[in-house]
Protein backbone atom coordinates (compact mmCIF):
# COMPACT_ATOMS: atom_id res chain seq x y z
CA UNK A 1 0.00 0.00 0.00
CA UNK A 2 1.85 3.28 -0.72
CA UNK A 3 0.08 6.60 0.24
CA UNK A 4 1.68 10.33 -1.15
CA UNK A 5 1.12 13.63 0.29
CA UNK A 6 1.93 16.29 -1.45
CA UNK A 7 4.55 18.90 -0.12
CA UNK A 8 4.63 22.33 -0.16
CA UNK A 9 6.98 22.73 -3.35
CA UNK A 10 4.89 21.38 -6.64
CA UNK A 11 8.51 21.27 -8.70
CA UNK A 12 10.56 19.90 -5.81
CA UNK A 13 8.26 17.57 -4.80
CA UNK A 14 7.86 16.01 -8.43
CA UNK A 15 11.54 15.35 -9.18
CA UNK A 16 11.46 13.98 -5.65
CA UNK A 17 8.88 11.52 -6.31
CA UNK A 18 10.23 10.06 -9.02
CA UNK A 19 13.12 9.76 -7.63
CA UNK A 20 11.90 8.15 -4.45
CA UNK A 21 9.40 5.96 -6.35
CA UNK A 22 12.30 3.81 -7.94
CA UNK A 23 14.08 3.53 -4.28
CA UNK A 24 10.51 2.17 -3.06
CA UNK A 25 10.37 -0.08 -5.90
CA UNK A 26 13.25 -1.54 -5.17
CA UNK A 27 12.60 -1.92 -1.06
CA UNK A 28 8.91 -3.35 -2.18
CA UNK A 29 10.60 -6.06 -3.91
CA UNK A 30 13.06 -7.07 -1.21
CA UNK A 31 10.03 -6.85 1.20
CA UNK A 32 8.13 -9.05 -0.35
CA UNK A 33 10.77 -11.65 -0.98
CA UNK A 34 11.68 -12.00 2.58
CA UNK A 35 8.22 -11.85 3.59
CA UNK A 36 7.06 -14.31 1.18
CA UNK A 37 9.36 -17.08 1.21
CA UNK A 38 10.41 -19.22 5.25
CA UNK A 39 13.70 -19.14 6.52
CA UNK A 40 15.85 -21.86 5.11
CA UNK A 41 15.87 -24.48 7.55
CA UNK A 42 19.36 -26.33 7.64
CA UNK A 43 20.46 -30.04 8.55
CA UNK A 44 20.03 -29.82 12.18
CA UNK A 45 19.80 -32.98 13.39
CA UNK A 46 15.85 -34.30 14.86
CA UNK A 47 15.20 -33.22 18.28
CA UNK A 48 15.70 -35.47 21.05
CA UNK A 49 13.70 -37.13 23.49
CA UNK A 50 13.95 -35.90 27.17
CA UNK A 51 16.86 -37.34 28.99
CA UNK A 52 15.89 -37.75 32.93
CA UNK A 53 19.07 -38.31 33.90
CA UNK A 54 20.61 -36.00 36.28
CA UNK A 55 24.59 -35.73 35.92
CA UNK A 56 26.25 -34.36 38.41
CA UNK A 57 29.05 -31.48 37.66
CA UNK A 58 31.97 -29.37 39.43
CA UNK A 59 29.87 -27.08 41.68
CA UNK A 60 27.42 -29.39 42.52
CA UNK A 61 26.92 -30.06 46.81
CA UNK A 62 26.55 -33.80 47.67
CA UNK A 63 26.11 -35.37 51.10
CA UNK A 64 27.64 -38.64 51.61
CA UNK A 65 25.98 -40.23 54.51
CA UNK A 66 26.64 -43.78 55.94
CA UNK A 67 24.02 -45.48 57.83
CA UNK A 68 26.30 -47.82 60.02
CA UNK A 69 29.64 -45.47 60.26
CA UNK A 70 27.77 -41.63 60.58
CA UNK A 71 31.36 -40.57 61.37
CA UNK A 72 32.50 -40.48 57.62
CA UNK A 73 29.37 -38.46 56.96
CA UNK A 74 31.07 -35.72 54.65
CA UNK A 75 29.26 -32.56 52.86
CA UNK A 76 31.16 -32.17 49.60
CA UNK A 77 31.41 -29.54 46.56
CA UNK A 78 32.86 -30.96 43.50
CA UNK A 79 36.12 -29.23 42.29
CA UNK A 80 36.61 -27.66 38.84
CA UNK A 81 38.18 -30.96 37.96
CA UNK A 82 35.41 -33.18 38.79
CA UNK A 83 36.76 -34.84 42.06
CA UNK A 84 35.38 -34.71 45.43
CA UNK A 85 37.84 -36.20 48.34
CA UNK A 86 36.61 -38.45 51.29
CA UNK A 87 37.86 -40.58 54.06
CA UNK A 88 39.71 -43.47 53.38
CA UNK A 89 39.42 -43.79 50.17
CA UNK A 90 40.40 -40.03 49.08
CA UNK A 91 40.04 -38.33 45.55
CA UNK A 92 36.60 -40.16 44.01
CA UNK A 93 36.08 -38.30 40.47
CA UNK A 94 32.36 -37.96 40.41
CA UNK A 95 31.89 -35.41 37.54
CA UNK A 96 29.29 -36.54 34.83
CA UNK A 97 27.86 -39.43 36.84
CA UNK A 98 24.58 -39.60 38.63
CA UNK A 99 23.54 -39.97 41.89
CA UNK A 100 22.74 -43.95 41.95
CA UNK A 101 26.33 -44.33 40.35
CA UNK A 102 28.03 -42.29 42.70
CA UNK A 103 26.75 -44.46 45.71
CA UNK A 104 27.43 -47.93 43.45
CA UNK A 105 31.15 -46.46 42.86
CA UNK A 106 31.26 -45.49 46.83
CA UNK A 107 30.37 -48.95 47.82
CA UNK A 108 32.63 -50.43 45.65
CA UNK A 109 35.79 -48.17 46.94
CA UNK A 110 34.28 -48.33 51.16
CA UNK A 111 33.91 -51.73 50.80
CA UNK A 112 37.36 -53.25 51.63
CA UNK A 113 37.45 -51.00 54.69
CA UNK A 114 33.88 -51.64 56.22
CA UNK A 115 32.30 -54.47 57.15
CA UNK A 116 28.48 -53.15 56.12
CA UNK A 117 29.08 -50.03 53.34
CA UNK A 118 25.55 -48.75 53.23
CA UNK A 119 25.70 -45.25 51.84
CA UNK A 120 23.45 -42.69 50.70
CA UNK A 121 24.26 -39.73 48.05
CA UNK A 122 21.96 -36.51 48.52
CA UNK A 123 22.16 -34.04 46.09
CA UNK A 124 21.87 -30.55 48.27
CA UNK A 125 22.10 -28.52 45.31
CA UNK A 126 22.93 -28.70 41.34
CA UNK A 127 24.95 -25.48 40.56
CA UNK A 128 24.91 -25.59 36.92
CA UNK A 129 21.10 -26.03 36.59
CA UNK A 130 20.52 -22.95 34.61
CA UNK A 131 19.83 -22.49 30.78
CA UNK A 132 20.34 -19.55 28.62
CA UNK A 133 18.02 -17.45 26.60
CA UNK A 134 18.80 -14.41 24.00
CA UNK A 135 18.47 -12.90 20.86
CA UNK A 136 14.23 -11.19 20.41
CA UNK A 137 13.18 -11.74 24.13
CA UNK A 138 12.05 -9.16 26.58
CA UNK A 139 14.88 -10.10 29.15
CA UNK A 140 17.58 -11.72 28.05
CA UNK A 141 19.81 -13.91 30.59
CA UNK A 142 20.57 -16.74 32.65
CA UNK A 143 16.54 -19.08 33.44
CA UNK A 144 17.00 -21.41 36.18
CA UNK A 145 16.02 -24.77 35.69
CA UNK A 146 14.95 -26.29 39.17
CA UNK A 147 13.30 -29.41 36.84
CA UNK A 148 12.05 -29.85 33.52
CA UNK A 149 12.34 -27.24 31.77
CA UNK A 150 10.57 -26.77 27.65
CA UNK A 151 11.78 -24.20 25.35
CA UNK A 152 8.48 -22.00 25.35
CA UNK A 153 8.70 -22.10 28.80
CA UNK A 154 12.39 -20.72 29.53
CA UNK A 155 11.49 -17.90 26.70
CA UNK A 156 8.66 -17.00 28.71
CA UNK A 157 11.02 -17.05 32.06
CA UNK A 158 12.97 -13.86 29.99
CA UNK A 159 10.18 -11.83 29.12
CA UNK A 160 8.48 -13.82 26.44
CA UNK A 161 8.79 -12.87 22.40
CA UNK A 162 9.92 -9.39 21.58
CA UNK A 163 6.72 -9.49 19.45
CA UNK A 164 7.67 -6.58 17.06
CA UNK A 165 10.82 -8.81 15.74
CA UNK A 166 10.69 -12.22 17.02
CA UNK A 167 10.62 -14.78 14.01
CA UNK A 168 8.78 -18.04 16.43
CA UNK A 169 9.45 -20.21 13.39
CA UNK A 170 12.83 -19.92 13.82
CA UNK A 171 14.25 -20.63 17.50
CA UNK A 172 17.43 -22.08 17.88
CA UNK A 173 18.93 -24.71 20.63
CA UNK A 174 22.24 -25.01 21.34
CA UNK A 175 23.74 -27.85 23.11
CA UNK A 176 27.36 -28.82 24.30
CA UNK A 177 27.94 -32.61 23.93
CA UNK A 178 31.68 -33.22 25.22
CA UNK A 179 33.65 -30.98 22.76
CA UNK A 180 31.48 -30.65 20.30
CA UNK A 181 28.30 -28.26 19.78
CA UNK A 182 24.77 -29.85 18.71
CA UNK A 183 22.27 -27.50 16.92
CA UNK A 184 18.30 -27.61 16.94
CA UNK A 185 15.99 -25.69 14.97
CA UNK A 186 12.77 -25.24 16.12
CA UNK A 187 9.04 -24.26 14.92
CA UNK A 188 7.28 -22.82 17.80
CA UNK A 189 4.49 -21.09 16.24
CA UNK A 190 2.23 -23.64 16.15
CA UNK A 191 1.91 -24.36 19.69
CA UNK A 192 1.53 -20.53 20.17
CA UNK A 193 -1.42 -21.15 17.72
CA UNK A 194 -3.02 -23.66 20.25
CA UNK A 195 -1.94 -26.79 18.35
CA UNK A 196 -0.55 -29.95 19.91
CA UNK A 197 2.87 -30.33 19.37
CA UNK A 198 5.91 -32.49 20.81
CA UNK A 199 8.12 -30.17 23.63
CA UNK A 200 11.42 -30.17 23.53
CA UNK A 201 13.02 -30.48 26.93
CA UNK A 202 16.28 -28.33 27.73
CA UNK A 203 19.27 -29.61 29.15
CA UNK A 204 21.64 -27.76 31.83
CA UNK A 205 23.26 -25.21 30.26
CA UNK A 206 21.44 -24.86 27.09
CA UNK A 207 21.22 -21.86 24.92
CA UNK A 208 18.31 -20.86 23.62
CA UNK A 209 17.85 -17.66 20.37
CA UNK A 210 15.36 -16.28 19.63
CA UNK A 211 16.39 -15.57 15.76
CA UNK A 212 14.88 -12.12 14.23
CA UNK A 213 12.25 -11.91 11.63
CA UNK A 214 13.40 -11.01 8.12
CA UNK A 215 11.27 -8.52 7.70
CA UNK A 216 12.47 -6.57 10.54
CA UNK A 217 15.97 -7.00 9.27
CA UNK A 218 14.11 -4.91 6.40
CA UNK A 219 12.81 -2.57 8.62
CA UNK A 220 16.22 -1.71 10.42
CA UNK A 221 17.70 -1.10 6.31
CA UNK A 222 14.90 1.04 5.72
CA UNK A 223 15.60 3.23 9.11
CA UNK A 224 19.38 3.10 8.48
CA UNK A 225 19.68 3.63 4.81
CA UNK A 226 16.52 5.11 3.61
CA UNK A 227 15.58 7.05 6.16
CA UNK A 228 18.71 9.24 6.93
CA UNK A 229 18.01 10.88 3.28
CA UNK A 230 14.98 12.53 5.22
CA UNK A 231 16.84 15.71 6.03
CA UNK A 232 17.46 16.15 2.48
CA UNK A 233 14.24 14.91 0.52
CA UNK A 234 11.57 15.47 2.75
CA UNK A 235 10.32 11.91 2.07
CA UNK A 236 9.60 9.25 5.32
CA UNK A 237 9.19 5.21 4.77
CA UNK A 238 7.76 3.18 6.92
CA UNK A 239 6.85 -0.66 7.06
CA UNK A 240 3.87 -2.36 8.69
CA UNK A 241 4.80 -5.66 10.04
CA UNK A 242 2.23 -7.92 9.17
CA UNK A 243 2.02 -12.01 8.25
CA UNK A 244 1.31 -14.33 5.66
CA UNK A 245 -2.20 -13.53 6.27
CA UNK A 246 -1.28 -9.58 6.06
CA UNK A 247 1.79 -9.57 4.72
CA UNK A 248 3.82 -6.39 4.78
CA UNK A 249 3.09 -3.41 3.58
CA UNK A 250 5.37 0.07 2.80
CA UNK A 251 4.50 3.74 2.95
CA UNK A 252 5.79 7.01 2.16
CA UNK A 253 5.24 10.38 3.18
CA UNK A 254 6.32 13.50 1.96
CA UNK A 255 6.22 16.14 4.94
CA UNK A 256 7.66 19.25 3.68
CA UNK A 257 10.92 20.21 5.67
Amino acid sequence: MLSVQRGRNPVEYHFLKKASLRLLTVVVLVASALSGCQAPRPGFPDVPELSRRVALSPGDVVNIQFSYTPQLNETQTIRPDGFISLQLVGEVHIWGKTPAEVRDLLIERYEPHLKDADIAVIVRSLRNRRVFVGGQVMKPGVVQMPGDLTTLEAIMEAGGFDLREADVRNVVVIRHKGDKRHGYLLDLDPVLMGETTQPFYLEMKDIVYVSRTRIAEVIQWVDQHINQLVPQTGFTYSIGVGNQKHPATIGVDTSAR
